[in-house]
């Protein structure tokens, strides 16, 4: 797959409703087994391309999240819960990041619907 140029790369990075397969994994650990699967879908995809001299490895792969807005509610839900009672997944300790990045989608999505 041909790379993209900085810039291009880092906007779409920055969208809500694009996260990283690291997110994507951890985040899949937290949730129920019938949630679970949605999330793994998406890593079955393509990431997108990256830059022809990025460094990161396939953790850093950045996928487009297209959930439904139910799921991704319960997804945050979960999140919010595990990080209030101080869970943790097999890679990271804090997980208040998790929280945010699946707000801002869930939010996203909200304003979209305006």
């Amino acid at each position: 797959m041909v790379g993209i140029d900085w810039q291009r790369y880092k906007a779409l990075c920055d969208q809500p409703d694009v996260l990283s397969r690291w997110m994507l994994e951890e985040t899949a650990t937290l949730l129920p087994c019938e949630t679970r699967p949605a999330l793994l879908t998406i890593l079955n995809g393509a990431p997108f391309p990256k830059p022809p001299d990025h460094k990161g490895g396939e953790n850093t792969d950045m996928f487009a999240v297209d959930l439904p807005t139910d799921v991704v509610r319960s997804i945050v839900e979960v999140v919010l819960d595990a990080a209030e009672r101080g869970l943790r997944t097999p890679r990271s300790t804090k997980i208040g990041g998790f929280a945010t990045a699946w707000r801002e989608l869930h939010a996203a999505q909200a304003a979209s619907r305006v």
